[in-house]
């Protein structure tokens, strides 16, 4: 908003005056420039005669600009609170035209400041401040002063002091700090209703109209008022969607084909409704098929497009979609197969610009040496299209001396981390169980308290499967 600081002079001729003679639009004007810029005549308004400004026909009197609409809200019974260049507003618009000031507590900017007297102190403080004392009502759930019930729960005045009132829709009692509104149940009901109608009138056709108007009532009494209140908004482009494309709900297969199985499963609740109440069955296999399929597009997607390694990932897919077309393979073995080939192109180079060598498929096997079988094919594949004469070999040495270091670090991270409890004690012997005697990661996870032993100096006695195996304790200051 503009600036109400006043100036010290007049703005018509620069004259230093102590106050202005009048001011109007916040132009300030000395008693000698209003006499010679207002002269006496006819209000074109009230018809009363009084000095309006020569330069300006529309301009009424100061009676007629008082009695115009609030210049904010168009209010027109009001007391006035402020005339500002825009025109006089009303006491709730006054506000809007101060100069924010920050808070005396917070500091934040507010054009609301007021002193409270119960706080205790003579600060101005903002709405926020004003209000730090308050708090939720157990009752009706309204934010405000509290005290507390003989049995023991805070609640507002009005709550406090009448207990219940009726619901003015339904009758049934309610906490009286609600006032004079619905209860919470009418609330949501008919907050529900009116968004339910206003979604209806989205549809062109009067047939999905009424689809829609049965899914709404179906989900209302299916996850409750206000639940549906919140999220029927929500479902309304997927019902738009089915409008647009088919003018009437298709069978699953086109479901499926247009939405797709991961944006289906975003509409749980739609697809629910449609199977108890249109018989649109959902089909496990299709589904897990277009998963797959969904899957494949961002594996492939995944390595640049044009490069060496696209190109190569790319023609390995063809080549195992023609083994889908011919039923000798299915759609969930591409997955597994293109998922590892991934891998090794983005390990060896992310921007795709190299393909693999001995080094790059010996420190992917390396990592994970369970992948030799499923990167194989796609080693066979690069070797017949470009000549690569790549052998996938795991060295069973290399494999554990990896894995030892990698449990190494793990137990040097907990022994500075140190804990307490169960689940960090399982964690550690989990972890120095596999590093120190070679036992699978899933022992230490498996034990029971009889099976552990602390000894004199903290260690652990592990008992298991019929052999003793002893553990350091972890020890942050070794």
């Amino acid at each position: 908003m503009a600036s109400l600081n006043r100036p010290s002079h007049c703005d018509e001729c620069g004259k230093p005056i102590a106050k202005a003679h009048r001011v109007l639009k916040g132009h300030r004007y000395c008693s000698t420039c209003y006499a010679r810029v207002f002269k006496r005549r006819m209000c074109p308004k009230c018809g009363n005669f009084a000095r309006l400004p020569k330069k300006d026909p529309n301009a009424v009197c100061r009676r007629c600009e008082v009695n115009r609409p609030c210049a904010r809200c168009g209010k027109t019974e009001y007391e006035v609170a402020r005339k500002t260049p825009y025109g006089p507003v009303c006491n709730v618009c006054e506000h809007y035209f101060r100069e924010p000031e920050p808070c005396e507590i917070c500091g934040t900017p507010s054009t609301l400041l007021a002193r409270v007297a119960r706080l205790g102190h003579d600060h101005r403080v903002c709405p926020k401040c004003a209000r730090i004392d308050h708090r939720s009502c157990q009752a009706c759930r309204r934010h405000r002063l509290l005290g507390e019930a003989p049995d023991g729960r805070m609640l507002c005045k009005p709550c406090l002091e009448k207990g219940e009132a009726l619901c003015p829709s339904c009758g049934r009692p309610m906490p009286a700090g609600r006032g004079k509104v619905d209860c919470e149940t009418c609330y949501w009901e008919k907050l529900f209703r009116k968004r339910l109608d206003i979604d209806r009138a989205a549809f062109s056709s009067p047939g999905m109209e009424e689809v829609f108007g049965e899914f709404g009532e179906w989900l209302f009494n299916e996850v409750g008022a206000q639940k549906a209140a919140l999220s029927i908004h929500r479902y309304l482009p997927f019902f738009m969607e089915i409008e647009n494309r088919w003018r009437a709900v298709p069978a699953y297969d086109g479901l499926l084909a247009h939405f797709g199985a991961e944006a289906l499963r975003r509409v749980r609740l739609p697809m629910r409704w449609l199977e108890k109440a249109k018989a649109i069955v959902p089909d496990a296999v299709a589904k897990n098929e277009d998963s797959d399929r969904r899957r494949i597009r961002e594996i492939i997607d995944s390595i640049p497009d044009g490069t060496p390694a696209g190109t190569a990932l790319r023609s390995y897919n063809d080549m195992l979609m023609v083994r889908v077309e011919a039923g000798k393979t299915k759609i969930g073995s591409v997955r597994l197969a293109l998922r590892p080939a991934a891998s090794l192109l983005s390990r060896t180079d992310p921007s795709g610009k190299k393909l693999p060598d001995k080094a790059a498929l010996d420190g992917y096997l390396l990592e994970a040496p369970g992948q030799k079988a499923a990167i194989t094919g796609f080693i066979n594949f690069l070797n017949e299209k470009h000549g690569l004469g790549l052998i996938p070999e795991v060295s069973r040495q290399r494999v554990a001396e990896a894995r030892k270091k990698k449990l190494e670090k793990e137990l040097l991270a907990l022994a500075r981390q140190g804990g307490e409890g169960e689940e960090f004690k399982h964690a550690w012997l989990s972890t120095a169980l596999a590093f120190f005697h070679g036992l699978s990661r899933n022992v230490g996870k498996k034990l029971d308290d009889s099976q552990i032993a602390i000894e004199e100096d903290g260690g652990f006695e592990i008992t298991w499967d019929g052999q003793n195996y002893w553990i350091p304790k972890w020890d942050r200051n070794r």
